[in-house]
């Protein structure tokens, strides 16, 4: 095989490596450049290495992103599975109990608001609001003057389950009638 006449040899050597043509050629032993540089330019091997490493390139980005994708998959049914176990193992502490002080009270380990700071930490390693929060009122006001105090109580008594009245009447108290002006 004359090394000098090899150019398919060459070729593919230059087009999936990082040398220039001299290196090549000083690899190769081949003294006269010249000739393997005239082949180069004829065949285009500037630019045929230049689609190869885009298609290197585009491989090799492709492949991490299927990895990187594989793995979030992974992490994130890990995640589910420990949630999972957190809740089951709160279950069965809640029909578990101990006696402390003389009182029976549940054996926890895993408390509903530890669950909930797990689910929250697991949201944002996903890239969710850490925490939703959520605001409630209650705007009882007809006028800017305050409910009157006995109102407020009657209000309370009736969220207790502490009123006295029968079912026929309305659970809800009325605002007392203003007198016309």
């Amino acid at each position: 095989m004359n090394r000098v006449r090899d150019y398919q040899a060459l070729e593919r050597e230059y087009l999936s490596g990082t040398m220039s043509l001299r290196e090549l050629c000083r690899t190769h032993g081949v003294t006269a450049h010249s000739a393997v540089m005239v082949q180069a330019r004829q065949g285009g091997w500037a630019e045929k290495r230049g689609k190869f490493r885009a298609r290197a390139s585009a491989k090799y980005i492709e492949h991490r992103a299927d990895h990187a994708a594989l793995r979030e998959a992974e992490v994130r049914d890990h995640a589910i599975e420990a949630i999972d176990e957190a809740i089951t193992k709160m279950r069965s502490d809640m029909k578990a109990t101990v006696v402390r002080n003389g009182v029976e009270e549940p054996a926890m380990r895993i408390y509903p608001k530890d669950l909930g700071l797990l689910i929250d930490r697991l949201n944002v390693l996903f890239g969710r609001p850490g925490s939703i929060t959520e605001e409630r009122s209650l705007s009882a006001s007809v006028t800017s003057e305050p409910l009157p105090v006995d109102l407020l109580k009657e209000i309370v008594e009736l969220t207790r389950g502490l009123d006295t009245r029968s079912p026929e009447t309305s659970p809800l108290p009325r605002w007392p009638s203003r007198p016309e002006d």
